[in-house]
């Protein structure tokens, strides 16, 4: 199972195994979980400075807070 979100998250599924993987997310709860885990580890591990990219790593964590948090405003000097 690990297997199948992993390809899913990083995109190596064609689109009739996305469907089937994802008709089989809404069914079976200890995948679904597992998806929900990994999104959270790949958003963080995504977030980590690429290549020393300081810059493209804090514009993405902004991104990431904004997203989940629609509320919040930017203030910090990026």
């Amino acid at each position: 199972m690990i297997n199948s979100v992993v390809k899913h998250l990083t995109g190596e599924l064609t689109p009739d195994e996305t469907k089937l993987f994802l008709l089989s997310v809404t069914e079976n709860k200890t995948l679904r979980t597992e998806l929900i885990e990994f999104d959270y580890l790949f958003a963080h591990y995504s977030l980590l400075p690429q290549k020393e990219d300081q810059l493209k790593a804090q514009i993405s964590l902004l991104n990431f807070m904004e997203k989940n948090d629609p509320k919040m405003t930017v203030i910090n000097n990026v």
